[in-house]
């Protein structure tokens, strides 16, 4: 295993001080695996304060549970002290947590086969106690001892074995899975922000689809997320060969791994679908509002696992927005009115989540040629720097207040009045013809107030 420079300056400190140093966790498992690690979580038997005397620069992240972060040489290193934990009354903390002198014993109460690994630093040895190695080679998520018991312990792991599956494409191991569907109304007693972090890891993970799938088959998805249950079953006809879940999933693999806000988009997008669902006498389907109805399942979703509310916001705006259907009939209004109505900044993002929307239809990226005219299109009018929102006014509430237009609602309408003159006849974007277009508009308004 290749060691970082910092990490094995941590190593000689501790040492050198009679104390030992090994590397645990997702680096030395992605290194069995043949994935570069990114990041170093450490363990000792140095006890918190002992590792806070011994480095200049450090951080109490979890100092009760035994963790200190150590900085140096520019990096960050989370060093944890060998631990001993007891019963978990409420399932989700130990009851006490004793540290421990064995990394046989901080080993034993980690959660699969493939996370109970650890990298000697000083005699550059794997430790590997529950052959989880060999677990890493064949792909098979196991847990450790009694998989009901770990379970117990922290329900948690359920959806950490989905969110395994998700990043690194294994299978769970069947005596372990069963514990999990046993164990699995135990998630109700997870807090939502746990919940969330591991959703999050799981939907940009590279196999997603198979993570997703996992909390079908588990059960887990009425448990946690019963919008998504709905789903499941809930077929479509025409160019949809999967029902509504099946579709989405597949819409989530197809969207960029790295973006959650286009994932969640994808996941999330026809959530509305189940509500809107009609089938007429000659048996067609059809979902009628299923992205207004979508965008508000969507929200009271993430608004229930705490997202940040700029991603829920953006989220939603790409949900709301997906359904667009544009044909070469559109005029060159039309497309200025739907960058108006999206917004530059979230152009690109509903172009891909169209493509991916469209990859679930049969898990295949798909040509899309009209999507291919219209960006086309919108590269064109941006370059002509068209005016599509109101700061690109020639005239702004100041302007018009200086005009004896007074500041209030009706100012707010007349401005939203001559960006739809605009978005129709850019030419019209002056002082010159904004400026009287604007005083008509007002009087207007007033007189059919009064």
């Amino acid at each position: 295993m290749h060691v970082p420079k910092n990490i094995c300056t941590i190593n000689t400190i501790l040492k050198q001080a009679g104390y030992q140093c090994y590397i645990v966790g997702g680096a030395v498992r992605n290194t069995v695996a043949g994935i570069p690690p990114t990041d170093y979580d450490l363990a000792t038997d140095a006890p918190p304060q002992e590792v806070q005397r011994l480095f200049h620069r450090t951080v109490p992240t979890g100092i009760d549970h035994g963790t200190v972060t150590i900085l140096l040489g520019g990096g960050q290193y989370e060093i944890t002290t060998f631990r001993t934990e007891s019963t978990y009354s409420d399932s989700r903390h130990p009851d006490k947590v004793e540290f421990s002198s064995s990394i046989e014993e901080d080993l034993s109460r980690r959660d699969f086969t493939m996370n109970a690994l650890a990298w000697n630093v000083s005699e550059a040895r794997l430790i590997d106690l529950y052959e989880g190695a060999d677990a890493i080679r064949s792909g098979m998520i196991i847990a450790i001892g009694s998989p009901a018991e770990r379970f117990f312990e922290d329900p948690l792991r359920i959806l950490r074995a989905c969110r395994f599956a998700a990043q690194l494409g294994f299978t769970v191991e069947n005596a372990t899975k069963e514990a999990a569907v046993a164990s699995v109304q135990d998630l109700r007693k997870i807090s939502c922000e746990r919940v969330r972090d591991e959703f999050s890891k799981l939907v940009m993970g590279k196999f997603c689809a198979q993570g997703l799938f996992l909390l079908r088959d588990l059960g887990i998805l009425p448990v946690l997320f019963p919008e998504l249950h709905q789903c499941t079953g809930v077929f479509q006809k025409g160019s949809h060969a999967f029902d509504v879940f099946e579709h989405s999933v597949y819409a989530c693999e197809g969207a960029p791994e790295e973006d959650i806000v286009l994932r969640l988009a994808a996941l999330f997008h026809d959530l509305g679908k189940p509500a809107s669902a009609a089938i007429a006498n000659d048996g067609t389907i059809s979902f009628h509002g299923h992205e207004t109805i979508g965008a508000d399942i969507t929200r009271k979703l993430m608004s229930r696992l705490k997202y940040p509310k700029q991603i829920i916001r953006d989220t939603l705006h790409l949900v709301r927005q997906h359904m667009f259907n544009y044909t070469d009939e559109w005029t060159d209004a039309a497309v200025r009115r739907f960058i108006a109505r999206v917004g530059t900044e979230h152009l690109e993002n509903l172009i891909m989540l169209r493509r991916a929307d469209s990859y679930g239809l049969e898990r295949r990226p798909l040509p899309l040629e009209y999507v291919k005219t219209l960006q086309s299109r919108i590269t064109g009018l941006l370059s002509d720097e068209a005016a599509v929102k109101l700061k690109d006014l020639a005239v702004n509430g100041s302007d018009l207040m200086e005009q004896g237009i007074p500041a209030g609602p009706l100012l707010g309408v007349i401005l939203d009045q001559l960006l739809e003159t605009v978005l129709d006849d850019p030419e019209m974007n002056t002082r010159e013809k904004l400026i009287p277009l604007a005083k008509n508009l007002y009087r207007e308004l007033r007189s059919r107030e009064s």
